[in-house]
């Protein structure tokens, strides 16, 4: 789509507000369950090996949906769609609230990642409407604080709400607030959309998907750099997001049980893991830009993330042989720095390597990747978790992360 100029669309003011509002409303219940569900599982009649795969199917259906959604928002404009993703979004929190048993709490989550998928993409593509290249990087800055601030706080608050009140009541206010988000979009936020910019054409077909396959398999086969960093962002997000940050519930309530005494003061787990999931969300929010300064003043993106990739096999050794809350911290800590500065170097080197002619399928391609490895994460960690010690889990993060680096070194 072709850069806005001045007066030809809504300001990036009247947008940004209720479009920043309503995704970081929308992600206080998803966020939430990443921090408590492994504690909370017998609460909606789940076991261990099925927390895995309610923690990896809503990213696990974006696989194929990612490149339709793409085609619709630039057949149909931006703003039906991102109120419909925001209405599927308070259902499936609400959903979390209401189902019990493997196959509806399932549905909720699938209808979450179809949610996310629309909101996620619509979010991003308004906030391209708006911008022009002047400005495009402290927007997108903007926006991606209004996201931070719901990785933060929903989990935050989340456990200690769960701690107060329960799951099922939790998730029942999570549901409010995502509503309340729905209707500052619906009454504040404009259509971004501009039809003198759409595509010309037909709609798109089985035909149009195929030859984006295609695409981006070409572009593939010709760079193999280009190659390795979708490799990497599989293993960043498998390890990462997919494995350190479903398992941190878990890995607490493994080495402390139900509470965590903190001098004389005793917080419950979900508590506790609400406070390490926004800490971790808050350094690798801070990291990423920082890493990607380094990366752009050097020139030289693999040094950023071998720097990230050495962190992280620190971070999961100390995971393995942690047992008290302050190694376990520092810990987190580490793979919050890996995390922000691994994904800043990756999202930077695609951005490099892409043919100008194929940066949407290339990028596209690369979303995919990182929606494979976070959803596989969660389905392998919590199968292993019933018959390896946690320990063992996160050694074979440290061995993950070892080939991570033998493919870093197609980059040079």
């Amino acid at each position: 789509m072709s850069d806005n100029m001045p007066g030809t669309g809504p300001s990036s003011s009247r947008v940004l507000l209720p479009l920043g509002l309503a995704v970081c409303l929308s992600l206080f219940g998803d966020l939430t369950l990443y921090a408590v569900l492994p504690s909370q599982r017998e609460v909606v009649g789940l076991s261990l090996a099925a927390v895995g795969v309610m923690l990896g199917a809503n990213r696990l259906i974006r696989v194929p949906s990612n490149p339709v959604v793409g085609l619709l928002f630039d057949r149909l404009g931006r703003r039906r769609l991102f109120l419909f993703g925001m209405v599927l979004g308070v259902l499936s929190t609400l959903g979390y609230g209401l189902a019990a048993g493997f196959w509806p709490f399932l549905g909720t989550r699938l209808v979450w990642g179809v949610a996310w998928t629309l909101i996620n993409i619509g979010g991003i593509t308004m906030v391209h409407d708006v911008s022009t290249p002047a400005n495009r990087g402290r927007l997108a800055g903007i926006y991606n604080a209004w996201m931070l601030v719901g990785f933060a706080v929903g989990p935050l608050l989340g456990g200690f709400l769960v701690d107060a009140i329960g799951f099922r009541p939790t998730m029942r206010l999570y549901a409010l607030a995502a509503a309340v988000g729905l209707t500052v979009a619906a009454l504040a936020l404009p259509e971004t959309y501009r039809r003198d910019t759409a595509p010309r054409g037909p709609a798109p077909t089985r035909a149009t998907l195929a030859s984006l396959v295609r695409g981006g398999a070409e572009a593939l086969s010709h760079n193999p750099q280009l190659a390795s960093v979708l490799f990497l962002a599989v293993i960043f997000q498998f390890v990462g997001e997919g494995i350190a940050l479903s398992t941190l519930n878990l890995l607490m309530v493994d080495r402390f049980g139900d509470s965590v005494s903190i001098g004389a003061l005793a917080l419950g787990v979900a508590s506790i893991t609400g406070i390490l999931s926004a800490v971790r969300s808050l350094i690798a929010g801070a990291s990423g830009p920082a890493a990607g300064l380094v990366s752009d003043r050097r020139n030289d993106r693999s040094l950023v993330m071998a720097g990230s990739l050495i962190l992280g096999m620190g971070s999961f050794a100390l995971l393995a042989l942690a047992r008290s809350l302050p190694l376990i911290v520092a810990a987190v800590g580490l793979s919050a720095v890996s995390a922000g500065a691994g994904m800043a170097g990756l999202t930077a080197a695609v951005g490099d390597l892409a043919p100008s002619g194929r940066r949407g399928v290339v990028i596209g391609a690369y979303a995919t990747a990182g929606d494979i490895g976070a959803a596989a994460g969660p389905l392998l960690a919590f199968a292993l978790a019933q018959v390896i010690p946690l320990s063992w889990l996160y050694i074979m993060c440290v061995v993950a992360f070892l080939v991570g680096m033998v493919i870093l070194r197609r980059l040079n």
